[in-house]
């Protein structure tokens, strides 16, 4: 009887405390008067940062474009590749018509870093048609292409987010050529091959700081031109987008030399000792975070049986490495089990950033789930097997970054267990 009540009594209080997903996987047993729950701080803790030494960045629905230097990330020199695809391939230009102008919109989604400074732009002409080089059909962050050596155009720019473009006015001798071809004998611009092979494509390039901006496929090329004599007073417009089937890709460079991180080693693990006591996960420099736990089998070492509960790893944000407007933390990493040989063995969660606090920028931590991974460290059956914090994948990059390192006692890296004793 005794053993029902408690039954009873335990029902209504976990009832009160837990989802009822989580009552039905408790087994039902016997429990003792003096049944009580244990909650487990454990801070034995190691970190450690992992660099791959490339990524593949033709896969994204956005290029990405820019030159900055952050004193965690290091120095991010971002040159996108691309080709355009006409949108018509009948323009139907008339023989007499004359070229006005012609512009490049430069059309950007999103950006990085402070925009109020003007910076140097270089645009390049591909002197070669891209073209895969693997069997993969991708295009990898260290590939480059050749480019004419001078650049089509220099100029200073500056991005205003209010505007989503910018707009650069391109040499009226290219111009002229290239309305010419459209024109001419030649009509390279009755096939997007013809098109390619005559004019392959853009090179993008800044030279001195600039923020971080994620470039649109929807940027063109526009041929303002008009017949003389007509009517009509203002020009036409014919637009040669890049297109979202034309070929293209960001090349990178990122330099840590002068970073926490500047003894990092391409696939060898940099513990947080050897980086002022930080780690880094940042999807441009191919970046992740591993975790390693010391002994728990100590907490299966007791003569009841028991249930965990939960598991949940605190992980602070360090202060000083992000800002609420400009540079602001990772939202979200995905978490996977990794073996000793760092290799991933499987899928456990994505955390989300549970708190950020923007005045004192102490309390701003991940709360991640990681009860199963807890289970198998307990029983010592995977006790080589690590946490692996990797930045999500997405249809455009990430520009920021996370640093994760201690802030105060309060705020600082730990696991909070909760066991359950049973009969």
């Amino acid at each position: 009887m005794k053993s029902r009540i408690a039954l009873s009594l335990l029902v209504l209080i976990l009832s009160s405390c837990y989802e009822n997903s989580f009552l039905e996987e408790i087994p039902e047993v016997d429990i003792e008067e003096d049944f009580s729950i244990r909650k487990i701080e454990f801070a034995d803790i190691s970190y450690s940062s992992y660099f791959q030494d490339s990524m593949v960045t033709s896969a994204q629905e956005t290029f990405l474009l820019g030159n900055n230097t952050d004193p965690f990330r290091g120095t991010v020199k971002a040159s996108p590749y691309f080709e355009f695809e006409l949108s018509s391939t009948a323009p139907g230009f008339d023989d007499d018509a004359m070229l006005d102008s012609i512009v490049f919109v430069l059309k950007i989604d999103a950006s990085h870093f402070d925009t109020i400074p003007e910076f140097d732009l270089n645009i390049y002409q591909l002197s070669q048609r891209l073209e895969y080089q693997n069997e993969d059909d991708v295009f990898y962050d260290f590939e480059t292409f050749a480019t004419i050596s001078t650049p089509l155009v220099s100029t200073k720019v500056q991005y205003l987010p209010s505007r989503d473009s910018i707009r650069i006015t391109l040499p009226m001798e290219f111009g002229l050529e290239l309305f010419e071809k459209a024109k001419g004998s030649d009509k390279i611009f009755n096939n997007n091959e013809d098109f390619l092979d005559y004019f392959p494509g853009f090179m993008l390039e800044v030279t001195g700081q600039s923020p971080l901006m994620l470039v649109s496929k929807e940027s063109y090329i526009s041929l303002y031109h008009k017949v003389p004599l007509q009517l009509r007073e203002d020009n036409e417009e014919y637009k040669i987008p890049v297109g979202v089937y034309a070929l293209g890709y960001s090349h990178l460079q990122v330099d840590r030399s002068k970073t926490p991180f500047s003894l990092a080693q391409n696939y060898t693990l940099l513990p947080s000792e050897d980086s002022q006591d930080l780690v880094l996960a940042d999807e441009l420099g191919s970046g992740g975070i591993r975790i390693d736990l010391g002994d728990l089998t100590y907490i299966g070492d007791v003569p009841y049986d028991y249930y965990i509960s939960e598991a949940y790893l605190y992980l602070p944000v360090k202060k000083g490495t992000y800002d609420g407007k400009l540079n602001q933390p990772l939202q979200e990493l995905e978490v996977y089990v990794m073996d000793k040989n760092n290799t991933i063995q499987s899928y456990l969660t994505q955390a989300t950033l549970t708190s950020i606090d923007e005045i004192f920028q102490e309390a701003t931590y991940f709360k991640i789930p990681i009860k199963d991974f807890v289970d198998s460290q307990i029983s010592g059956s995977r006790q080589t097997d690590g946490l692996w914090l990797n930045v999500p994948s997405s249809a455009s990059f990430n520009m920021g970054y996370l640093v994760v390192g201690e802030n105060n006692t309060q705020y600082k890296s730990k696991i909070e267990i909760t066991i359950i004793p049973l009969n």
